[in-house]
């Protein structure tokens, strides 16, 4: 009888050890959850166009409408910054371009540009990845004679390049694309 005691005892005390050791591992793998990266909602773009004599306009994108008409002049550059934001709430607008920064190893923007008479290129003061390559959040648009075209945008996420002149060139997927008319008077 003592020794089916002991022995239940034993038994006993082995399955609540692990029990226990079962718990506090599923507590542990509760406390540290995966990291999660979500895809991020864009649905308002911004291009803040800065002129050579420091007059600005913004040019805003909301979702379900046209994109507007960027009117640039004729032999001037221009400094561009573009801003993405999640607007799905009105009263609380998320900015994403802080998250694009964040992850700047991770994203590139990339300007196509189609019949106008425009170079783009990244400004001396652009956000830099960790290879010192520019994202292109921050452009210069130098503007030749009067045109008119469009300036197609995206907004790349994990390219596998950053140095192509064609957005299959850069691989990734994107996150946005957007065609800007526009006009040099």
């Amino acid at each position: 009888m003592k020794n089916f005691i002991q022995t239940t005892y034993t038994h006993i005390s082995h399955t609540a050890t692990v029990f226990a050791l079962t718990l506090l591992f599923i507590q542990c793998k509760k406390d540290s959850p995966e990291e999660i990266n979500e895809e991020e909602v864009i649905n308002s773009v911004t291009l803040t166009v800065t002129a050579a004599d420091g007059s600005s306009n913004d040019y805003t994108w909301n979702e379900g409408e046209s994109e507007p008409t960027i009117t640039l002049a004729a032999n001037t550059t221009s400094n561009v910054s573009i801003h993405f934001y999640d607007a799905s709430d009105a009263s609380d607008v998320e900015d994403i371009t802080e998250e694009v920064i964040e992850e700047a190893d991770e994203h590139f923007v990339f300007y196509q540009i189609s019949s106008a008479s425009l170079s783009i290129a990244a400004a001396s003061n652009d956000v830099e990845d960790s290879d010192g390559t520019s994202i292109n959040l921050k452009t210069e648009w130098t503007a030749a004679g009067a045109s008119t075209g469009t300036v197609r945008v995206y907004l790349i996420h994990e390219p596998t390049s950053k140095t192509g002149t064609s957005r299959g060139e850069l691989g990734g997927s994107t996150d946005i694309e957007l065609d800007f008319p526009v006009t040099i008077q």
